[in-house]
């Protein structure tokens, strides 16, 4: 049986995460940049990485959620769960370790839209 020393686990770990990270940050950078939304690779990249950590705190690590947590963080901020009303209100409703991302990217864009229609009215 092959075993691994724990040093090589976090390398494969490491090297896992970070090819997971560029494909999301690949397809957030197809959907979303350039907008205002987008700022830039390099700070793109970083809200990919930070999407990561958020997203396994809800147990969510499929990279699908991952980018739907990204994507929110671009278009409302990094603490998007904790800050929006919207956002807040799934979390507290969460029964034990039940995937958000969907429910809180629905509400996301259900969100945006109501503020575009607002704009638009003015």
């Amino acid at each position: 049986m092959l075993k691994f020393e724990s040093d090589q686990r976090r390398e494969i770990t490491a090297a896992a995460r970070d090819e997971s990270e560029r494909r999301i940050f690949a397809l957030l950078r197809q959907h979303y940049g350039p907008t205002h939304v987008w700022p830039g690779d390099a700070q793109a990249l970083e809200v990919v990485r930070a999407a990561t950590f958020k997203a396994a705190g809800y147990e969510m690590n499929a990279e699908r959620d991952v980018f739907k947590i990204a994507a929110l963080m671009l278009s409302f901020s990094d603490d998007f769960d904790a800050r929006e009303p919207w956002a807040r209100e799934i979390v507290a409703a969460r029964e034990g370790n039940a995937p958000i991302a969907d429910l809180l990217y629905q509400a996301g864009i259900a969100e945006v839209r109501r503020h575009e229609d607002a704009a638009r009215r003015s």
